[in-house]
Parts: structure tokens; C-alpha cells; sequence
């Protein structure tokens, strides 16, 4: 009942909820490269513990999650939890792949959903001290670090992919559990 009512709430306090995902998510309608230009993530593929970011088209989810305020746009998710200390591998990909290229960096912005509260928010901060460290090669795996624990819940991760041609970001939807080792996928 109290998540049915602060739905309720969120959904009236955030217009932007009310458009439609696949069209808030939709890829630039150009040919070649300017498809990717939107940076939604449609140029690039993530994998994160092992698991490929999905679109996020379940239209509750995502009213659910773009009633809260953090100024994202959330088109991927994660069916599985991942770890609280997760790797991820980024890579060209998707309907353009040329237009990373070889990736050099991958940075990440990270959302605490439950530390919204729309009483006393306007918006939802991410969490400082988070960033995104290369195991070795840079076009490899990469850790998320924190300078405080992560807790166990619901978040938006914003992947940011940069590369030697250009960059794109996937805003994900996932639960963190800091029970799972980091790089396992949860079968």
C-alpha cells in the first residue's frame, strides 16, 4: 500500500513520467552516425558481472523509475543483482559500432533510488566517491569503486563509454547486493 501511495505521488510530481519509453528512448531517426548522437546507448554494448544491459521497455518500470527525479534518461536494465563492487566491459557496438571505437574510458554516475524522498528532495544527488577503475587495458574490465559502502537496493547507474572516436552512455536500472562477488553472474 505505502509503494502503491508513494508511486502515486511520484508519478503527479515528474511530467516527464508520463512520455512514453520507447519514445524517450528512441534512437535518433538519422542515417549512419547521427543515430547515435542522442547518446542513449544504441552504439554501444555493456556487459556488467557478466550480464548485457537490456532495453528497459516495461512501461510501469520505467514511469516508476523516471518519477524520481535524477535527470536521466533510464533505457537499460539488468535482470539479475550484480555485486556492490561490479565490473563492467564496455565495447563499440549496437546499430553503429564505429562510432565509439576502440574504448579508452568508462566512467559511471550512480543513483540510490531508495534516497528519494519526495518531501524534502527536489532531485536525487548521485553519490560522490564513485568511480569507474580499469583492470589492466583500458578496453577491458573495469571495477566500480566507492569511498563508502554501497548498501543493498535499487539504482540508475549512468555508464559513460568514451572511445577513440567518440562516447555514449547507458543509464541502467539494477539492483546492487554486496553479498555477490564482483564479475559473477547470478544464474
Amino acid at each position: 500500500m505505502l509503494a502503491t501511495t508513494l508511486a502515486t505521488i511520484l508519478l503527479t510530481l515528474a511530467p516527464q513520467a508520463t512520455e512514453s519509453q520507447s519514445k524517450r528512448c528512441a534512437h535518433n531517426e538519422s542515417k549512419g552516425e547521427m543515430m547515435c548522437v542522442n547518446r542513449l546507448g544504441h552504439c554501444a554494448d555493456l556487459s556488467i558481472d557478466g550480464q548485457k544491459t537490456t532495453a528497459l521497455t516495461d512501461e510501469a518500470t520505467a514511469r516508476r523509475v523516471h518519477a524520481i527525479k535524477h535527470g536521466e534518461d533510464v533505457c537499460w536494465q539488468l535482470a539479475q543483482p550484480v555485486s556492490t563492487k561490479l565490473r563492467a566491459q564496455a565495447g563499440a557496438g549496437g546499430i553503429f559500432p564505429a562510432f565509439l571505437g576502440k574504448i579508452e574510458k568508462l566512467d559511471a554516475n550512480v543513483y540510490e533510488l531508495g534516497d528519494y524522498d519526495p518531501k524534502v528532495d527536489s532531485r536525487l544527488d548521485q553519490i560522490d566517491g564513485v568511480r569507474m577503475v580499469a583492470d589492466g587495458n583500458p578496453n577491458g574490465t573495469w571495477q566500480l569503486t566507492s569511498e563508502h559502502p554501497l548498501k543493498a537496493g535499487e539504482y540508475v547507474v549512468v555508464f559513460r563509454i568514451f572511445g577513440e572516436g567518440n562516447w555514449d552512455k547507458q543509464a541502467v536500472l539494477l539492483t546492487l547486493d554486496p553479498k555477490i562477488a564482483p564479475g559473477t553472474p547470478v544464474k
